[in-house]
């Protein structure tokens, strides 16, 4: 599996569904809650061209990523947990739903079924939506257009004492960064963040408790994460003010929300002007931007490569086939794989073993019924932050667009 890599709703309408399935092969792809919402959304969006709205939706989800997607939990979620007491993990890998924990031969395995979001997409797919779904499209399109960016913005900046005002991008990351350090105003901070992110006002009293019986500590230190999405918020107010970046486009508010997950990532892909402007600020030394249409070129090099393989390679699957990249630095796939750690070097086939391939199948079946179980063994926190092993069941065509996926003599 290649390099973690987080991607925005403008760099998938930019591929051919044959593209869309390298790009899949190739990177490990964390799948934003914000990306999901953009996609839902268009349900209510209309399109200058000959498409119907359902077959926009439908469109960008045959080109969603499943072979090595991991659908991050809501900053929102992770905010909240975080100011509960639970530890966020920033390492550039991201945060998914549990699982179901059981115990598997004296062994603790982990059970993630396939997610809602990847349910709802092979539904999408097809332009099957569930009214609930169009009702929230609905609702989404029409709290976009009430927004009114400019007043929000100038509310940030007077309630949390903000007397400086930005003459460019990195000084307004400056600024929002001293104001969320500032001594004397973290309880300010740490209320007024609660409630700009939209956490649940019904904890408040909880996290308040918490915060206080700490000893009223800077955020920074105390709740990284949730700082780090405050810093966003901060940071996108204070440019608004100016109009650095414009109160005017609804969308932008949209398009910033996926700095939320930067620090759950290696890579982000992205076409849209802002993010190009903005998202380097925010990256850790080990991570990196690339644009839409620098992975788009070197998917049609790589399309080339694997279309000219001879038909019997390709009919041994492109999920074996196309493993890794080629071993050869032309592509801009193979120079992120050895840049972000992963070998490129072909992998040896593997040995023919029917004993031992039914024994995996047997014990993968076995944990499976587990955890289907309605009585299960309970485990501490301690027990499941390391799991001898985690299955993450999905979907995976066997033809998908022009390539061969999984083999007819695969099960």
């Amino acid at each position: 599996m290649g390099p973690l890599t987080l991607f925005d709703k403008s760099f998938l309408e930019m591929l051919s569904v044959d593209q869309a399935v390298l790009f899949d092969l190739m990177f490990s792809t964390v799948i934003s809650p914000i990306f999901y919402v953009e996609v839902l959304a268009d349900l209510e969006k209309d399109d200058p061209k000959t498409r119907t709205r359902e077959k926009v939706v439908a469109d960008v989800a045959k080109k969603t990523p499943v072979m090595h997607s991991y659908p991050n939990i809501s900053h929102v979620a992770l905010c909240l947990n975080e100011l509960l007491g639970s530890h966020i993990e920033m390492d550039g890998r991201p945060v998914i739903e549990g699982g179901i924990p059981v115990l598997h031969k004296g062994k603790i395995a982990v059970v993630n079924e396939q997610t809602p979001e990847s349910k709802a997409f092979d539904r999408w797919q097809d332009e099957n939506f569930h009214d609930v779904e169009r009702k929230f499209a609905v609702v989404w399109r029409k709290a976009l257009k009430g927004l009114d960016n400019g007043a929000l913005a100038t509310l940030t900046k007077k309630t949390l004492l903000i007397e400086d005002s930005p003459r460019n991008h990195e000084d307004a990351l400056r600024i929002a960064r001293a104001v969320l350090a500032r001594s004397g105003q973290h309880f300010l901070n740490l209320k007024l963040g609660y409630y700009f992110l939209g956490l649940d006002p019904s904890m408040w009293r909880a996290v308040e408790a918490r915060w206080k019986a700490a000893g009223h500590p800077a955020l920074p230190d105390y709740a990284p994460y949730f700082t780090h999405c405050l810093t966003v918020d901060i940071f996108f107010n204070l440019l608004m003010t100016k109009k650095i970046i414009s109160p005017d486009r609804p969308s932008n508010r949209t398009d910033v929300a996926y700095l939320y997950y930067l620090p759950f990532t290696k890579l982000f892909i992205s076409e849209d002007r802002l993010h190009r402007r903005i998202v380097p600020l925010f990256l850790r030394e080990d991570q990196k931007m690339v644009t839409g249409s620098e992975i788009k070129d070197d998917l049609i090099r790589l399309d080339e490569h694997f279309s000219a393989l001879p038909e019997e390679d390709r009919k041994q699957g492109m999920f074996r086939l196309a493993s890794t990249p080629p071993d050869d630095d032309k592509y801009l796939t193979t120079r992120l794989w050895r840049e972000c750690g992963h070998s490129t070097a072909p992998k040896p086939p593997m040995p023919k073993n029917p004993g031992l391939h039914k024994e995996i199948s047997q014990n993968l079946r076995e944990v499976v019924a587990l955890s289907r179980r309605p009585a299960r063994k309970s485990f501490s926190q301690a027990e499941l932050k390391d799991p001898d092993q985690r299955m993450i069941r999905r979907m995976i065509p066997r033809q998908w667009g022009k390539w061969t996926v999984i083999p007819d003599d695969v099960k």
